[in-house]
């Protein structure tokens, strides 16, 4: 006889089908203001006096999200060409050319829009520039957890990332620019869509109204022994 705890087992967990809820967390600021990293070579730290091309070239600042369960995880920036973020905001256009780089809790570099896509779904045009640099990037899939996400002019990439090695503490290597009309703010968005699996709404229902019968027909085969 197979226990019932076994059998409503099986209804339970038979019926699991994956399922996508995304979420937006949406960031905007000014790199010049709001930079965590302001090395600017053996030391040279950004000051007042340094120029917005300083910060281009040299600044960057992570941000720390929760991944709540296992998620697909993108991010896209809007304020090089403008747009809408998932709050509702809408982000102006002239922003610097943005470079987005993914890191784990501690700091080890993960992904980075140095291979990632240049103008992805959803971006605009700047209209004065007539070119679409925003980007895109594919994350991958995240366990849950703490994660961090740097943004920097293009393409001011981490030590982490260029030449390998190291945390992302270690700073950024100074490659970024600023041209001509740009300033300094950004906006851009992380996503992140559960693949964790879950019972369909009907079949779970169903599997739960048959654990009684099961039950009573485990009761029966009890009493005839």
């Amino acid at each position: 006889m197979i226990p019932i705890t076994r059998v409503a087992w099986c209804f339970a967990a038979c019926a699991l089908i994956p399922y996508a809820h995304a979420g937006a967390i949406s960031f905007t600021g000014n790199l010049r203001t709001d930079a965590n990293f302001v090395d600017c070579g053996t030391g040279c730290t950004l000051g007042p006096a340094n120029t917005d091309g300083d910060y281009a070239q040299w600044a960057a600042v992570a941000f720390n999200f929760q991944v709540p369960v296992m998620s697909a995880m993108t991010a896209i920036t809007f304020s090089y060409g403008g747009g809408t973020n998932g709050n509702g905001v809408t982000v102006l256009q002239g922003g610097f050319e943005p470079y987005l780089s993914l890191f784990d809790s501690n700091g080890n570099f993960l992904a980075s829009t140095f291979a990632g896509i240049t103008c992805p779904a959803g971006s605009q045009a700047n209209s004065v520039s007539g070119f679409c640099y925003d980007v895109g990037l594919d994350g991958g899939t995240l366990a849950p957890g703490t994660y961090q996400i740097a943004i920097s002019a293009f393409e001011n990439m981490s030590f982490a990332e260029n030449p390998g090695g190291f945390l992302l503490a270690d700073g950024f290597t100074g490659l970024g620019n600023l041209a001509p009309g740009e300033d300094m703010h950004y906006g851009f968005d992380v996503s992140l869509t559960s693949v964790v699996a879950t019972p369909e709404p009907g079949t779970a229902g169903l599997a739960l109204a048959a654990v009684p019968a099961f039950y009573l027909l485990w009761k029966k085969r009890g009493k005839r022994k």
